[in-house]
């Protein structure tokens, strides 16, 4: 090649870069905007990413999910507490003018102590002599026999004919009486209404009475107006705060009674004024009477049982029941001529029934 030749091809070599030098990229050919948007993109995707990275738990603290079983299983549920089973007499106290009397600690209250007439108190002393308290207004209503005390220390009694009717006429047995906790007076409380009204063939009306602390509730039970062929008694819840009769039920000849509250709740036991049994009856949660009647038990059925009725049904314990069986036929007789026996039961919370445990022969007994 000539060296006019190399000279010539030489300057177009350096024609063509110098024009490669003036061009523009091809990214220098897209719009500003495009440039201005893609900016904008690239920090919304960065702070996305890092507010993921704050929340997202640690490596560690992020078990695979049957870890997490394995480490915090879920607790099965525990079966429900037992009620609280037992008697519902524990806001019961003493009355309050008791302490001005200075008869010790121990003593007793009684409607058929031998020598008196209706309510009494008394209390043995240390050189075993009994001191025996009773108020001017406590034979008011001739002789007495069911009582009960309630959270304020108020005492609720009825009366009950025993030899003659002329201290106790039928028209008055179902009257009930209450002793003021603070001033020791007896006065005139309520009087229950009757299906029939008494005759001297059946003088007695009120028979028993307990008391319900849940519900400030007073239970009487009533036989005026039965015969011998007619069961037409009642038993009464009465509402001691609005002083009331709150519910009854009706047709039931009841002598001895008795508020508990098992595994299935609160019933109020009674005895029979007919036969041996001892019936009972749900309570709803306002103390108010269920109608259905479930038998309980016989006395007479007990080993040693006798054919007696249950004067009183009392609770000494929290598994435990005493019935007071005494004999009785709608007729009257002296008070001293009572020959009482104890029959005790244990309650079973597994089967919510009470099984007999012993009986005893009780006579001449005062209370």
């Amino acid at each position: 090649m000539s060296k006019k030749s190399r000279k010539k091809r030489a300057q177009k070599s350096r024609e063509r870069s110098k024009s490669r030098q003036h061009q523009r990229p091809p990214s220098s050919r897209w719009p500003w905007w495009a440039a201005v948007v893609l900016a904008i993109l690239a920090g919304v995707v960065g702070l996305w990413w890092m507010q993921g990275q704050r929340d997202a738990p640690a490596a560690s603290s992020a078990p695979a999910p049957s870890e997490v079983a394995a480490a915090s299983p879920q607790p099965t549920p525990e079966p429900a507490p037992p009620p609280n089973i037992g008697p519902v007499t524990h806001c019961v106290h003493r009355p309050a003018f008791v302490s001005q009397l200075d008869m010790g600690d121990q003593i007793y209250i009684g409607t058929n102590l031998r020598g008196y007439q209706g309510l009494t108190l008394s209390a043995r002393q240390p050189d075993g002599s009994v001191i025996v308290y009773q108020h001017p207004s406590w034979d008011d209503a001739g002789n007495l026999a069911a009582y009960v005390l309630d959270k304020d220390g108020n005492v609720y009694v009825a009366p009950a004919p025993f030899v003659s009717l002329d201290l106790n006429p039928p028209q008055e047995q179902n009257n009930i009486y209450k002793v003021d906790t603070n001033t020791g007076v007896m006065s005139f409380f309520m009087k229950l209404p009757w299906a029939r009204p008494p005759d001297t063939s059946n003088p007695f009306g009120i028979m028993g009475l307990t008391y319900d602390c849940d519900t400030n509730s007073l239970y009487a039970s009533s036989v005026a107006g039965s015969t011998y062929d007619e069961e037409v008694g009642r038993i009464f819840q009465i509402d001691l705060d609005a002083v009331q009769i709150a519910d009854q039920l009706e047709g039931v000849d009841a002598f001895g009674l008795g508020v508990y509250r098992g595994m299935q709740g609160k019933r109020l036991y009674f005895g029979s004024a007919r036969n041996s049994g001892i019936r009972s009856v749900a309570l709803a949660d306002d103390g108010g009477l269920e109608q259905e009647q479930r038998m309980e038990f016989y006395l007479l059925q007990a080993p040693g049982g006798q054919d007696e009725r249950a004067k009183k049904i009392q609770f000494p314990a929290k598994d435990e029941m005493l019935v007071k069986g005494i004999e009785f036929n709608y007729t009257m007789r002296a008070a001293s001529d009572f020959v009482e026996h104890d029959y005790v039961y244990r309650y079973d919370p597994a089967t919510d029934a009470w099984d007999f445990e012993n009986v005893r022969l009780r006579k001449g007994i005062a209370e």
